[in-house]
């Protein structure tokens, strides 16, 4: 059987190296075409800054032609001139990095770039050339820095939102009049400071006053000489007590002190001091009303734990007891 098969003629070695060259010109020619019509900025450069090539994409990133954009000097081309050495510096011990940088366009306007940059060796081993692509990142890092400053402003709003939740937290637990603490703040503190008594089987002591004028000074005088006779008695309550002694305004007419670490010893001297500084006030004559003060005092023991509601409770009806006393003299 004879077969129809034409027998394969094998390409002369002249034919071959006359193909070779033709080959590499149609590869460096796809390669061209393939770099002129990048969407995006593509370039060769000397180690000197020196730009051997540069595709139509990177000549209208930074606002040049082609051929203008050949005669600049690479180095001159960066916001800070300095960058494109520590960049260059980074490529002696790494085969390629990816940098973002700032660029100055024809135009003076500065661009951010992403710079994918590659050395290029030449014979013996010198770096001939340094080869990249350029994107424009520039509403990126204009996006970024929005996002940091959104950021930053809702982390001031932050701040600023728990400053205003603080002073109305604070607000919530200060009587406006006084400063001292309301009753919904001295109950607040108080009692951690029991728990604490309970836990270190420590005696405290709580006591409860009510001022005695008051009626009087409002009916006699208005309302605002009795919220100053107000003002003064929690001033003087806190020239009497210390600062670590818890002090409210119960409501009305109504004080409660809560002095830390103190015996009854420490509490006599403290309505003794007490009696003595609103002496001297109505001795000094230079307000129109006198004040005087009621004073119940109870004791929380430890064996028998009590809460402060029943402190006040007790307080308050040994306080009434010393006011019929004064009523009756």
């Amino acid at each position: 059987m004879t077969s129809n098969k034409k027998p394969h003629r094998k390409a002369s070695p002249a034919a071959s190296a006359a193909a070779g060259p033709k080959k590499h010109l149609e590869v460096e020619k796809h390669d061209r075409e393939l770099i002129e019509n990048f969407p995006v900025g593509a370039y060769r450069t000397k180690p000197d800054g020196t730009i051997v090539d540069a595709n139509p994409a990177l000549a209208k990133m930074l606002g040049y032609g082609i051929g203008a954009l050949k005669k600049v000097n690479a180095k001159l081309l960066y916001a800070k001139e300095s960058e494109r050495g520590k960049n260059l510096k980074r490529l002696e011990h790494l085969s390629h990095i990816v940098v973002d940088c700032q660029l100055k366009r024809r135009d003076g306007k500065v661009i951010w770039c992403r710079d994918y940059t590659r050395s290029v060796a030449g014979p013996g081993g010198k770096v001939a050339y340094y080869d990249g692509v350029l994107i424009d990142v520039t509403r990126e890092k204009n996006s970024d820095e929005k996002l940091k400053a959104a950021l930053a402003e809702l982390k001031e709003s932050a701040r600023e939102r728990r400053k205003m939740i603080k002073e109305l937290e604070a607000h919530s637990i200060t009587d406006e009049l006084t400063s001292l603490y309301n009753r919904r703040g001295f109950f607040t503190v108080a009692k951690q400071y029991l728990k604490l008594a309970r836990r270190n089987k420590t005696k405290m002591f709580l006591l409860f006053m009510d001022m005695d004028l008051l009626k009087n000074i409002n009916d006699t005088f208005g309302h605002h000489v009795g919220d100053a006779a107000l003002i003064k008695t929690a001033e003087i309550l806190n020239q009497t007590f210390r600062d670590s002694d818890i002090k409210g305004r119960m409501g009305g007419d109504e004080f409660a002190v809560f002095p830390i670490d103190s015996n009854m010893a420490g509490v006599e001297i403290a309505l003794r001091r007490l009696e003595t500084n609103i002496s001297d006030f109505n001795s000094a004559n230079n307000a129109p009303f006198k004040l005087s003060i009621s004073t119940g005092v109870s004791c929380f023991d430890p064996e028998y734990p009590s809460s402060v509601e029943d402190l006040i409770v007790r307080a308050d009806k040994l306080m009434y007891e010393q006011k019929r006393q004064k009523s009756g003299r």
